[in-house]
């Protein structure tokens, strides 16, 4: 009933139909996205794609083993329709003997995981409503962006950004050179499906301060990753980008999906503009038998 599916024989029009129809459906599963962040992935099916299980492996000292690609939030399992609980079991009784060590964020709830928090912020009510329940200090950074003059822009062309990235990644998130690598397939696959969008913030001196990366697929704006510069932090300058966001899409039925942190500070940024929580599950998991 599931069969575990090597990359190459994987019905990609039907894998990706089961991805798009899902109710669990998150842009990170799509095998596009898979390509551009894993070199390795393969798949267990139920019946004709009904459900699918994206299975990301690399090999280390001789294991195999299922591993969080960067770039990707959670993965688990995707279906046209609920499973129940011994369905979602079933998927990982037929995980292969030989991958013996789990260790990735799933979408349901499993034995040894630990529970993670995602932030997600509906955008159907219109945007006057939507600003008034954000905190007190989330609108005064905005006030306080807005009198600094930021300009935003649209942009197709990340590497500036991404090179502010570099000179702070001392401070800040320190990207790996695979990351990086990853980061800017994922961006050129994006950008060919019409998917991406960059917001870049600059200074009222026209100075590149900040800049944001956000996915738009199924109804869906995944805020994949921002940098700001000393003086873009200062000036509030992501604040003001996601406000543009939400003041753009609002009145609609996109959800933007601030991706969660488990980092206290960033975790209270995102939960200053009112967000719904959203749970998913880290599962590490040793298979010795």
């Amino acid at each position: 009933m599931i069969t575990y599916v090597s990359n190459k024989t994987i019905d990609r029009q039907k894998y990706d139909a089961c991805i798009a129809d899902a109710i669990q459906s998150k842009v990170y599963a799509f095998s596009w996205y898979l390509d551009a962040v894993t070199e390795t992935w393969n798949v267990l099916v139920l019946k004709d794609y009904k459900a699918v299980m994206p299975l990301p492996t690399r090999k280390k000292y001789g294991i195999i083993y299922i591993f969080q690609p960067y770039w990707v939030q959670h993965l688990g399992v995707f279906s046209k329709s609920p499973l129940s609980e011994d369905y979602l079991k079933l998927f990982l009784d037929n995980i292969p003997k030989n991958i013996k060590f789990i260790n990735y964020n799933i979408n349901f709830k499993a034995n040894n995981i630990i529970f993670k928090t995602n932030y997600i912020l509906p955008l159907q009510d219109d945007y006057k409503s939507l600003y008034s329940c954000f905190s007190k200090l989330r609108k005064r950074s905005i006030t306080k962006g807005k009198k600094a003059n930021l300009v935003l822009k649209i942009t197709d062309n990340w590497s500036p950004i991404l090179n502010l990235s570099k000179q702070k990644s001392a401070q800040d998130f320190k990207m790996t050179k695979e990351a990086f690598l990853k980061f800017e397939k994922l961006l050129n696959k994006a950008k060919q499906l019409n998917m991406l969008k960059i917001l870049a913030a600059y200074s009222k001196e026209n100075k590149l301060v900040g800049g944001a990366f956000f996915i738009i697929s199924k109804k869906r704006i995944t805020y994949l990753f921002s940098v700001v510069s000393e003086q873009g932090r200062n000036l509030q300058a992501m604040s003001i980008i996601l406000n543009a966001v939400i003041k753009d899409y609002a009145d609609s039925d996109y959800i933007l999906d601030f991706e969660g942190s488990m980092l206290p500070g960033v975790a209270a940024f995102f939960k200053s503009f009112k967000p719904q929580n959203e749970i998913y599950y880290h599962l590490k998991k040793w298979r010795l038998f």
